[in-house]
């Protein structure tokens, strides 16, 4: 199954039709970009995108 995006928190999941983190159901394979979120306390790409919760993000989800 190819990786989706949450269009609410644009976190990237596998093989889900459920965000994990803000438990969306509508999830879209057209986005662009990605990030790797490790530390997202210390992150300031963590704070000028808003996530809260370490991951892979998409930057742009259509």
């Amino acid at each position: 199954m190819a990786e989706k995006a949450c269009t609410n928190c644009k976190r990237v999941v596998e093989d889900s039709t459920e965000c994990p983190v803000c438990k969306n159901n509508d999830l879209s394979s057209n986005f662009n970009g990605t990030v790797v979120i490790y530390d997202s306390e210390d992150s300031e790409i963590a704070e000028k995108l808003e996530i809260e919760t370490p991951g892979k993000y998409a930057i742009r989800v259509k």
